[in-house]
């Protein structure tokens, strides 16, 4: 596993541009994101009664604001927004997975910036595997959603949750993270000019150290995530806003990381 992780960071040492053009992607998205959800909920908050509200103008509030998203149109326009934000983000994400898998795969054979070349190479079977993926991933829906609902809207009691609710989502959760490494192993073999076919049984002999490396990394990220917060409660102030704010870069070297890494245990070659 060591020798998977050095060669993924010295991948990521020659291709810190990659980085920071996640980075960039990750804040321009969370800006947008919070400016919007910002507009929505304030407004809303503002109308909230004060001082104290007693129980008849809290009660009051609920009702005006059920009979806003039931009976009225005032919350269309931000519902075509949010589609819109879901829209440009499925259509930008097999984008720029089909640009690192690119680089990944021919940054020995080729020079410059690889990144965008795999963009502009490999960008259409990214997008039809996504699509693939993300239907793959949604379609237990049809059968979880209804079920944990109802278990949900029926007085749970923590053993109902635990027997009931929670191995339904555990399941979901653990079949589509595995479900994503399969078509991750795609991924890489769309990024090398690779059959499907041999993508997947190369995926299938190094399923052990990409699990593995996934895992440690998810790991990581958990631990740092958890430092960052800590250090964020702690010292508060400028301190806490600039860790707050550089946590992002932090993330998105870390996913880049692991993806290198992932993708020389899928590609490694023993001698």
């Amino acid at each position: 596993m060591k020798l998977h992780m050095r060669a993924g960071w010295d991948w990521l040492k020659d291709h810190l541009y990659i980085w920071i053009i996640l980075f960039l992607y990750q804040l321009l998205w969370g800006f947008l994101l919070f400016r919007f959800m910002d507009s929505v909920i304030m407004p809303i908050l503002r109308r909230y009664p004060s001082p104290a509200p007693t129980e008849m103008s809290s009660q009051l509030f609920l009702l005006e604001s059920q009979f806003q998203l039931t009976k009225t149109s005032t919350y269309t326009p931000y519902l075509w927004i949010i589609v819109a934000f879901i829209a440009v983000r499925m259509l930008l994400t097999p984008i720029i997975h089909a640009g690192i898998c690119y680089s990944m795969a021919n940054h020995r054979t080729e020079s410059g910036l690889t990144f965008f070349r795999g963009i502009a190479a490999v960008w259409k079977p990214f997008a039809l595997l996504y699509l693939l993926e993300t239907a793959l991933m949604l379609a237990p829906a049809y059968w979880a959603v209804p079920y944990l609902a109802e278990v949900l809207a029926s007085n749970p009691s923590w053993q109902m949750l635990l027997t009931g609710a929670l191995p339904v989502s555990l399941a979901w959760l653990v079949g589509g993270w595995l479900l994503h490494h399969l078509f991750l192993f795609l991924q890489f073999g769309a990024g090398s000019d690779m059959s499907l076919l041999h993508a997947l049984k190369n995926g299938i002999v190094h399923v052990l150290p990409v699990i593995g490396l996934s895992l440690l990394f998810v790991l990581i990220s958990l631990v740092c995530s958890t430092l960052v917060t800590t250090a964020a409660m702690l010292w508060t102030g400028m301190t806490a806003l600039i860790l707050q704010q550089a946590y992002p870069a932090l993330r998105a070297f870390l996913k880049l990381w692991s993806l290198s890494s992932r993708y020389h245990a899928w590609n490694h070659r023993k001698p």
